[in-house]
């Protein structure tokens, strides 16, 4: 690897942001420059990528992630030298003042997206073995009847009525609470004596019951997802709470009974039926439209999404709940997954016209991948990202096709049976189960699927696009490719294996369901998260301390053998500027693995909305020649 030119560096990122004069904030975390551009449209973002030296770029509406490397460090003096009063302190976080109705709604969003973001494998594996039973049952090799088939389907309902379970495991890693009890929490609501009590009392014609005297709505839970998060949200309150009055030799047994017996009443008799009535609400005025102007409300969807919707990374994953409760109550949707479906297909069609209509081999290859990504694998982002972003016309042709997708299959009624429609397979989601055949919809969504397909080659034709942009990058490959190499770093591969441990106490959390991209990517380096249960930080490995970052939320470790470590206290927990979070070391200083490096307030972090997961990153995995990562291993650096 060559040594970095910082002075080169800073002088060609400040330059991409439409110099000094557009930046409105310059701040620094242990990994990243973070700036906040005046004018977002004088930047040159795709420019900012290729300078030597970055590894990415976030997007974060007003604020903009160089991902740099623990080498910020050396970085950021440049930047601040030449940009100078303009930006803030590295200690200092980014002014917080009061958020706007708008950045509430956002941030509430993300929220949700964030703890749905887990769920969704299961929903979508839920959809295909719909789509294989659907399958053969047509080809007439099971009946809804046989033992494989209700075994099967049994398998693919769970996913929509023991969904609550699901979300209270990611509510609960959220909010810095214990996953375990917000299951069990959830677990009692889906138990059958309360659903069957429900049933009896409510064919009765009763309204409420009783639970210690107080009076509890009857309602059912199963498929319920709002009501879960704000239930498992005040559990996360009440769990830090107790953490702090009750005695440690009797905490471990009676918090979690104290949470249980007083968040059972909580959720029965509070945030269950508020849940429920909210989500009742949504789904009432969504069916208002639906009952009025039904063509409408699916292309208003996709509309949004491509215009406000760009400010709101993920919003959409907020809405999937709305899809799983129509799911499972009245067997299928016609809002959120038709609309996931215009829009992912009609990305796939756009790239499949831009790679028949491109002449650019560079274009071509990026096209085609992503093609295949819309419409057989149900992902957007290739084409979002590889080809609309990077030419800006396509985007248009994205926009308006699938928008006008979405009124056809507003007019038709369009609706699917399962969550996971949004692609070429999941074409036999529309078709039904194998009891009940609708095959009105099915020659429905064949009908939408012609019309993305027709309409995609005549707005990309009629748009037109200029794939000279991918010159650029193929020149700058080629030029690499033939460029002298720098001199590189005296670094040789590791004598002997490297094993991280957990920084503390609490449940793995894999490298890809980590909630920030840079670190889910391995960006930076491969790494894993701990959901920590007590707030303390530990070393996972022996070695020295090299760095504390000014805002503490990030610790560096070099082990003998030259490996750099980094433990990385919550994320994006640089905006907290320090508070919460006590260092219990000091650069220079010898730790062995397993000793105390920093504690932090898990009940702050819940309160800022700072997600509390503790990362773990191997900066120099360069030195080996394989990483290995599960629960019983977090982190293995192989030297062979």
């Amino acid at each position: 690897m060559a040594a970095k030119n910082y002075p080169d560096m800073a002088r060609a990122i400040v330059e991409r942001f439409g110099g000094k004069e557009n930046i409105s904030y310059l701040n620094h975390c242990a990994t990243r420059l973070r700036i906040n551009p005046k004018d977002k449209a004088k930047c040159d973002l795709p420019g900012i990528e290729k300078v030597p030296g970055v590894l990415g770029l976030s997007d974060n509406g007003d604020e903009v992630q160089v991902i740099i490397g623990q080498s910020v460090e050396q970085l950021y003096p440049e930047v601040e030298k030449l940009v100078g009063a303009t930006g803030g302190s590295a200690a200092s976080a980014a002014p917080r003042g009061k958020k706007s109705f708008g950045d509430l709604v956002s941030s509430f969003m993300l929220m949700i997206s964030g703890i749905m973001t887990p769920v969704i494998p299961a929903l979508a594996t839920a959809g295909f073995i719909t789509v294989l039973l659907t399958l053969l049952s047509l080809a007439g090799i099971i009946s809804s009847t046989d033992t494989t088939y209700i075994i099967l389907n049994g398998f693919a309902q769970s996913a929509f009525y023991f969904l609550p379970i699901y979300v209270a495991w990611s509510s609960a890693r959220r909010f810095g609470t214990e996953p375990i009890i917000a299951m069990l929490l959830a677990a009692g609501l889906l138990y059958p004596d309360w659903v069957n009590l429900v049933n009896t009392l409510t064919a009765e014609g009763q309204t409420f019951t009783s639970y210690f005297g107080i009076p509890v709505y009857l309602m059912t839970y199963n498929g319920g997802v709002i009501q879960v998060i704000l239930s498992v949200w005040v559990l996360s309150k009440l769990d830090h709470w107790l953490g702090r009055v009750i005695p440690e030799a009797i905490r471990y047994f009676m918090k979690p009974f104290v949470l249980i017996v007083v968040m059972s009443v909580v959720t029965l008799a509070l945030t269950g039926p508020l849940g429920g009535f909210a989500a009742s609400g949504i789904a009432s005025g969504i069916g208002f439209l639906e009952q009025n102007v039904p063509w409408l409300v699916v292309p208003t969807l996709i509309l949004f999404s491509c215009t406000i919707g760009q400010l709101v990374a993920g919003f959409h994953l907020a809405l999937i709940p709305l899809a799983t409760e129509a799911i499972a109550t009245v067997g299928y949707d016609s809002t959120v997954t038709i609309w996931f479906n215009c829009f992912t297909v009609s990305a796939g069609f756009i790239s499949l016209a831009v790679a028949i209509k491109s002449r650019n081999n560079r274009c071509r290859q990026i096209a085609i991948p992503a093609m295949l990504s819309g419409l057989i694998g149900g992902i957007s982002e290739p084409t979002v990202y590889g080809v609309a972003y990077k030419m800006r016309r396509p985007f248009y042709a994205l926009t308006v096709t699938s928008v006008l997708a979405g009124l056809v299959a507003g007019i038709l009624g369009l609706h699917s049976y399962g969550y996971g429609s949004q692609s070429i397979p999941g074409l036999l989601l529309f078709l039904g189960n194998g009891a009940t055949m609708d095959w009105p919809n099915f020659y429905n969504v064949l009908i939408v699927f012609a019309v993305i397909a027709v309409l995609s080659f005549v707005t990309v034709w009629a748009f037109g696009f200029d794939d000279s942009v991918y010159d650029e990058d193929e020149a700058e490959e080629e030029a690499e490719a033939h460029a002298a190499p720098a001199a590189p770093e005296q670094r040789s591969l590791s004598t002997a294996d490297l094993s991280l441990s957990l920084p503390g106490t609490g449940s793995f959390v894999p490298q890809a369901e980590l909630s920030d991209a840079t670190f889910a990517n391995g960006t930076l380096g491969p790494c894993f998260g701990l959901a920590s249960d007590d707030g303390v930080v530990r070393a996972p490995v022996a070695g020295t301390i090299t760095m504390i970052a000014a805002t503490n939320h990030a610790i560096g470790i070099t082990t003998d053998d030259g490996a750099e470590v980094m433990v990385h206290i919550g994320i994006d927990s640089v905006k907290l500027g320090g508070k919460g979070i006590s260092v219990r070391v000091s650069t220079g200083q010898r730790v062995e693995a397993g000793a105390e490096l920093a504690a932090f307030d898990a009940a702050l972090f819940s309160a800022e909305g700072i997600d509390a997961t503790v990362v773990t990153i191997l900066l120099s995995a360069d030195g080996y020649a394989s990483v290995t990562s599960d629960a019983a291993a977090p982190l293995v650096a192989h030297v062979r």
